[in-house]
């Protein structure tokens, strides 16, 4: 019998047939195969929502921009001992400002920064501290959804240029401490309610000092306007921020760390930093012009994702080889129970490659069915998760992280094939043996 079309329809049809046939085979190596697909593309949604999120999270937080400007070496050792030899004066922030101004349709904002680090006191206690100054209104856009960012009092304003929002670890430090029991963060979004609760210090105010140009220590005091949290455990206890003038007068300068600028069109990023990088190279200014997690302050989000990665391929394999051997022995067992029907198709005429074929076609049709279901437990399982509010601590991490689970296509699809893949791999090795046996042998084997 010639591989024809109509030898392929018949090939197909008889594999639908077995299919309804051997329903319990069926529904066997079908189950097998969707909780295959359901692990994998529930552990993948998992962890991309949180890579996002969390990522997300960073930059809100340190309201990062899509650009980031600074000088050469400005991220170096050297630069945490004599900071000032590494800032931005006043000619690269007048190049500066004129190119964002002759952006206006690319460009949504920028937040100038002032990095210090210093002491800070508070009536017998003291701390180290690492500052952020920047520009108050524009740091709000640039933190998106977590424009409010007290877990109490409220974040900096405008009108109150001689304050400091602290992180609760060095919070606590210098004797402030949150008042109320209200719940603080939302648990749908993870982001603090934009509600100002009470907090008490001990003193009124905190005393900040820092090392200026010429070995020279400077010293300004500051009202506590509120807390809230850094993101991770050991900047809880130094970080807090301050209005920029405030830090600038601080640090006895007019000099800036470094210059982050968010974009309309983030995608515009990468072609806008080439832009700027040629024009500074063209006005003759030593700029640094790069992607936030390229420099050495996202080191630990770098290795974050690396660590994950492995963590992730390493899981995800473990989930592919335990749900492949469940369909190979499925597999295996149901074609080697229909021995006798391989042998009566043999005897009908049908060559050993049409009843591989047929086998596969089987596989084929139970791995579409499989991924079917497992889409449809996947979204539901996915839509479930996500509307439930819990919350957990995640690792490192200050507070606590709403349990989400993304919807991730790609893992739908490269999930999809893989197994779809292994069964009919499987079915094919099974059919191997089976039909290489003697049609009388093969008539007379029990089942």
């Amino acid at each position: 019998m010639a591989f024809s079309i109509v030898t392929a329809r018949l090939i197909v049809r008889i594999g639908w047939r077995n299919v309804l046939r051997n329903w319990r085979h069926s529904l066997a190596a079908l189950g097998t195969m969707a909780v295959g697909f359901l692990s994998v593309a529930m552990f993948q949604g998992y962890l991309d929502e949180l890579l996002r999120s969390q990522v997300e999270m960073i930059h809100s937080r340190n309201m990062i921009g899509e650009i980031m400007v600074r000088k050469p070496g400005n991220g170096s050792r050297e630069a945490r001992g004599e900071p000032w030899r590494y800032r931005l004066g006043e000619r690269e922030q007048r190049f500066l400002e004129g190119w964002i101004a002759a952006h206006p349709r690319e460009v949504k904002t920028r937040s100038r920064v002032l990095l210090v680090a210093g002491v800070a006191h508070a009536g017998g206690s003291a701390a180290e501290y690492w500052g952020w100054g920047h520009d108050v209104a524009e740091g709000e856009i640039l933190r998106r959804e977590l424009g409010w960012n007290a877990l109490a009092g409220h974040p900096l304003r405008t009108d109150q240029p001689e304050t400091a929002l602290l992180s609760l670890g060095i919070g606590a430090t210098l004797g402030c401490e949150v008042a109320s029991d209200a719940p603080v963060i939302d648990r749908k979004t993870a982001r603090p309610i934009a509600v100002e609760r009470p907090f008490r210090c001990k003193q009124p105010g905190i005393t900040l000092t820092t090392a200026t140009r010429g070995a020279r220590i400077n010293a300004a005091d500051a009202e506590v306007v509120g807390l809230t949290t850094s993101g991770g455990r050991e900047f809880d206890e130094r970080m807090l921020w301050m209005p920029l003038p405030f830090a600038q007068r601080l640090a006895d300068t007019h000099d800036l760390s470094t210059y982050m600028i968010a974009l309309h069109r983030p995608a515009e990023a990468p072609r806008l930093r080439a832009e700027l990088r040629d024009a500074a190279r063209a006005a003759g200014l030593e700029l640094e012009v790069l992607d936030w997690q390229d420099s050495e302050g996202a080191d630990m989000l770098r290795r974050g994702l690396d660590l994950i990665g492995v963590f992730r391929g390493m899981v995800v394999v473990i989930m592919l080889i335990i749900a492949g051997a469940a369909v190979l022995t499925t597999m295996m067992k149901t074609v080697r129970e229909r021995t006798r029907e391989v042998g009566a198709l043999r005897s009908l005429g049908y060559r050993r490659h049409h009843l591989m074929a047929m086998f596969a076609v089987e596989a084929a049709l139970l791995a579409v069915l499989a991924g079917a279901a497992g889409l449809v437990a996947s979204l539901a399982a996915t839509a479930a998760i996500n509307s439930v509010d819990i919350l957990y601590k995640g690792g490192m991490l200050a507070e606590s992280i709403p349990l989400r689970v993304g919807y991730s296509p790609a893992a739908y699809a490269w999930g999809f094939v893989f197994l779809s893949l292994v069964a009919v791999a499987a079915a094919l090795l099974a059919a191997r043996g089976v039909t290489r046996m003697r049609i009388a042998t093969a008539l007379t084997e029990s089942q």
